[in-house]
């Protein structure tokens, strides 16, 4: 029995993962996200105080892991234990890298800007790098300032809604994918129904695909707020479940959803249910006018 104890306690020290109750624990200055911290060294610490006491496990699937250590980067090169929420940036500024063969998984939320006018949050993935929301990807909340970059062969999955531009500035650059599998799209909205104050820019670059699930565009609600938009560059792709031309031709009407050097075609696929707009190149549409329809 003795040394069953003792090689049970082994297993769990060797792991590195947390057992405990959830906690919220902040990564020291920079590094792996696969480290845990030493005395002096950088890694996840025991508490988002980071009083000087060391690290005992990585954030585990309870924890919430929180990387704002002022402006330390954190990179995701293998396949990081899941944890509850992640969040970039919280009062002081902070960026996650996902590298090719990087895996970031998120049960709930995660957040590229969070709880500061004076905190950035940056998400960047990289070719190869993989990132899975299970509930919201937010940009910009609480007035701080959220930078998400999705480089080309990186893939970001999201489970539910894309806050971005809540209540401070967004910018979203897509040259690789963007999957939202449910919920709603809101630039400067957290309820894709009324502004919350702050404003989003997506950038959709050549080769890059925004896929969204819903976004809405109903006289009395607006995924798209004012002063918020979305930008097609030749070769990149916005698509939406659904017939949805009609709404994507009144943001496009009112130069919300805007194509860069060329025409914006928008096009219903009743074999695949999608709505595709794309950019033809060629002669640039007159400001406002509407899309070609196929």
């Amino acid at each position: 029995m003795k040394f069953s104890r003792l090689f049970a306690v082994s297993v769990i020290l060797a792991t590195g993962y947390s057992t405990a109750n959830a906690e919220t624990i902040r990564y020291r200055m920079s590094g792996d996200w696969n480290k845990v911290a030493g005395a002096a060294d950088a890694g996840w610490g025991v508490n988002p105080n980071n009083d000087g006491t060391p690290g005992v496990s990585l954030p585990g699937a309870e924890d919430d892991a929180r990387i704002n250590w002022a402006g330390n980067t954190v990179t995701v090169s293998s396949a990081a234990p899941s944890v509850k929420k992640v969040e970039i940036g919280v009062d002081e500024n902070g960026t996650v890298v996902v590298a090719n063969g990087g895996l970031l998984t998120a049960a709930t939320d995660i957040f590229a800007g969070n709880n500061s006018s004076n905190a950035t949050g940056r998400l960047i993935v990289v070719s190869g790098g993989k990132v899975s929301v299970g509930n919201i990807l937010w940009a910009a909340n609480d007035s701080s300032e959220g930078i998400i970059d999705v480089q080309t062969g990186g893939v970001v999955t999201v489970a539910s809604h894309l806050w971005w531009g809540v209540s401070g500035k967004a910018t979203i650059t897509i040259s690789g994918e963007i999957n939202q599998t449910s919920g709603i799209l809101g630039l400067g909205t957290k309820d894709a129904a009324t502004a919350s104050g702050g404003n989003a820019t997506v950038n959709i670059m050549s080769g890059g695909k925004l896929n969204l699930h819903n976004i809405s565009g109903d006289a009395e609600t607006a995924s798209i707020q004012a002063g918020s938009k979305i930008e097609i560059n030749a070769g990149g792709l916005l698509t939406v479940k659904g017939d949805v031309a009609g709404a994507i031709n009144n943001y496009i009407a009112k130069n919300e959803i805007v194509g860069v050097g060329g025409t914006l075609k928008v096009a219903f696929d009743a074999a695949t249910n999608l709505t595709s707009v794309s950019v033809q190149a060629g002669e640039t549409a007159p400001t406002g006018a509407p899309a070609d329809q196929p």
